[in-house]
């Protein structure tokens, strides 16, 4: 028998309202909203159990330090110095790290960060702002995004403007201790919303630049770091070696000066010393007489950057001419990719190499200080090292073998994200033929696992496809990303991808490249709220597939078009299109397109107060499962415990409310995870399960106070109601 009307849901109410997600939510008795709320039980094999929430993660981004760091010892006598001054105090403090390109900023930062970690007890957070590399310069905004995820904030608690995104992270971070490297920062205001503004954190900031006035602002300390003295210099070179004559030292001291006195250029000449054979100074002897044949063909390059000495281009082309054939090409190679990283996969498709030889060419450039790994299985190169590859690529590599690398690389990252989408969306259309299509992934989560770590080169790779006039690649790069950046609610990166694939399908001419582009545009407009331009996208791309006779496609569309009208409340309209919708869809026999029409009509009937209409789209829905996507299973499950909900029957609307759950976050899809968890947590409250109520609302308190959100004091009031009625 259903229970009786609860303060989660109201009898007399229609449906609530629908999210721009294009699922059911329903209003609750207190204001704000509260996300990512759990309850005592177990949900998606993790068990919560009483009071204690859990504890907050602890991320640790800090960089590998390099194993054989030499001298600064004044500098960080400093360093450690200010540690002691601030700590006790238990005041944010800043440390700001200037100086030229190579002169060693960020070994030293994260060097001596790791020696100080455990000072620290809520953890580090590390961010390359690439103030001074060649490709897009981080903004303050995109940083802010990734710290708050790394602090397991809900994607969809995230705000999408910048100013909104400094609040909630000055919240999260409100009282705790935490490490910031803010790595290669161009100028204050990319770094200053990045600063925790209360508790014992420590912000370190590199960069070329002195940033006096943030110096200023903030109280920081400053390092100023300078090339090595002669001494210091040295010592790097001569290494343990004891007891060297008179000679051997100046050959060190001819080399050093050769070098600028550079950190970065003498840890390659290092390298070079420790492979050659035999005695130190003939070793030496050798190597100046190198550099010296390599000076002259300096004369036709431009300096890598202002600020960087002659020297550093001396010994890199130096070190560059030295390389085998095979080496030199992987260097310059490497200079094509966009991304921030890369792997061995990747270095095997520019070169045409198999994965094994990629992975001993970047081992080998690694010993030779010319690459440096990011993680276990994936490289970098420091800034200047890959302004220099890019400007051999541009110079010793003909513009045709560089074209043909480029798509290479880029063909591999259109078939990885069209192989992901395959297992995240089966029954989506897909951009490439079955016939075309790559190597498969073994599981749902290999998949999404993939679409995380690559992201940031994925939208790397759309934009460098449209700068170098690879259009048909470009869009449907873009428009395989979609259903990865939907899962992740990166909203912002969606509308920008399909912003780009839109324009390079209206280049290439390709008609239905342009139309799937309106189709996907629509629906990212669409999830910002932005419902008038969203409209007339998905009009707009109808007219199209009707045009080009495919009758799929204009499924889809009218589909977008009809949630879109739901969302501006036009429902008799919507009503229409979306019927319309699904009779396509049925005559083309497309299961899960067909599921998906049936949730959104729920919705719709839902909205319109007619239950049964609802419940009947809704079970008809998840009679489809078997060919729908698990994101899809959730919704209708959503849908379903919210007509249970308006009815009354608190006992299944809990258990649907914990389906979807299961559902969305197996799918990976934040967002709808934590509106069924919130959900499901009133209704526990409202079935009088007093015990399990105050264990779930005391872990939803925990989670929206390190969200920042809003109905956290309104929560808490509630948990002190819990404590009195039950006492």
């Amino acid at each position: 028998m259903p229970g009786p009307v609860s303060r989660t849901g109201n009898a007399d109410a229609t449906a609530g309202s629908i999210a721009n997600t294009g699922h059911l939510h329903i209003d609750t008795a207190f204001s704000g909203t509260a996300h990512n709320v759990v309850q005592a039980d177990i949900v998606n094999h993790f068990t919560i159990a009483a009071a204690p929430a859990d504890p907050p993660p602890i991320p640790h981004q800090l960089p590998p330090r390099i194993a054989d760091f030499h001298g600064r010892a004044d500098a960080l006598s400093r360093l450690n110095a200010e540690v002691e001054r601030c700590l006790p105090v238990g005041d944010p403090a800043v440390v700001i790290m200037s100086g030229m390109g190579g002169v060693g900023k960020t070994s030293l930062a994260v060097h001596w960060l790791h020696t100080i970690a455990d000072r620290f007890p809520d953890g580090q957070l590390y961010a390359n702002l690439r103030g001074f590399s060649d490709g897009p310069t981080a903004t303050a905004s995109q940083v802010l995004e990734q710290f708050l995820r790394a602090l397991d904030v809900p994607a969809e608690r995230i705000p999408a403007d910048e100013d909104s995104r400094a609040g909630l992270f000055r919240s999260v971070t409100h009282g705790r201790s935490f490490l910031l490297l803010l790595d290669n920062a161009l100028d204050a205001r990319q770094v200053r919303p990045l600063i925790p503004s209360v508790g014992a954190s420590l912000t370190v900031i590199t960069s070329r630049s002195r940033l006096t006035g943030l110096a200023v602002q903030l109280g920081a300390a400053r390092i100023g770091l300078e090339p090595f003295d002669s001494h210091a210099a040295i010592q790097m070179l001569i290494d343990n070696r004891q007891g060297l004559p008179e000679a051997d030292l100046l050959l060190a001291d001819s080399i050093a000066r050769k070098c600028g006195y550079l950190p970065l250029t003498l840890r390659i000449i290092l390298e070079r010393l420790a492979a050659h054979p035999g005695s130190f100074g003939a070793c030496a002897a050798q190597i100046i007489e190198e550099l010296q044949d390599a000076h002259a063909a300096l004369d036709t390059f431009s300096p890598l950057d202002g600020d960087s000495s002659t020297e550093l281009r001396l010994v890199l082309s130096w070190s560059y001419a030295d390389l085998p054939h095979d080496l030199a090409r992987t260097l310059r190679l490497l200079g094509l990719h966009p991304g921030a990283d890369f792997s061995a996969a990747d270095l095997a498709a520019l070169a045409a190499v198999e994965q094994t030889e990629a992975v001993r060419r970047m081992d080998r450039l690694v010993e030779l200080s010319l690459l440096e790994p990011s993680d276990r299985s994936r490289f970098r190169f420091h800034d200047l090292l890959r302004a220099f590859a890019s400007e051999r690529a541009q110079q010793d590599e003909p513009g045709a073998e560089a074209g043909q690398a480029r798509r290479r690389l880029m063909t591999r990252y259109l078939s990885r994200i069209d192989a992901a989408d395959r297992l995240l969306a089966p029954g989506r259309r897909h951009v490439l033929p079955a016939e075309e299509a790559g190597e498969p992934f073994t599981s749902y989560e290999e998949a999404l696992a993939w679409c995380d770590v690559e992201r940031l080169n994925c939208l790397a790779m759309v934009r460098a496809a449209a700068a170098n006039g690879e259009d048909e690649l470009c869009w449907r790069i873009a428009m395989a990303l979609i259903t990865p950046l939907v899962l992740g609610s990166y909203q912002a990166d969606r509308h920008e991808v399909c912003e780009i694939g839109l324009q390079a399908a209206r280049r290439a001419g390709d008609r239905w490249g342009e139309a799937w582009s309106l189709m996907s545009l629509g629906g990212a407009l669409h999830e910002l709220g932005l419902n008038d331009e969203a409209a007339a996208k998905d009009r707009e791309a109808a007219t199209l597939w009707r045009a080009l006779g495919d009758a799929e496609g204009e499924g889809k569309s009218l589909n977008n078009l009809g949630n879109t009208l739901i969302a501006q409340g036009r429902l008799a309209e919507a009503a229409q299109v979306m019927e319309d919708a699904l009779r396509i869809r049925r005559s083309l026999g497309k299961q899960r397109e067909i599921a998906i029409s049936l949730y959104l009509l729920g919705d719709l009937h839902a909205a319109q107060g007619n239950l049964e209409a609802a419940e009947q789209n809704y079970r008809e829905s998840l009679a489809l499962r078997a060919s729908a996507d698990r994101q899809t299973i959730g919704f209708a499950l959503s849908g379903l415990a919210g007509v249970a909900l308006l009815r009354g029957d608190l006992h299944s609307a809990q258990a649907a409310f914990g389906e979807s759950a299961d559902a969305h976050g197996d799918s990976g899809y934040l967002h709808g995870q934590a509106i069924a968890l919130r959900s499901r947590a009133r209704c526990l409250r409202d079935l009088g399960r007093t015990a399990d109520a105050h264990a779930t609302m005391a872990t939803a308190l925990a989670l929206l106070q390190t969200a920042g959100d809003p109905a956290a004091g309104e929560v808490q009031r509630e948990l002190q109601e819990f404590g009195r009625s039950s006492g």
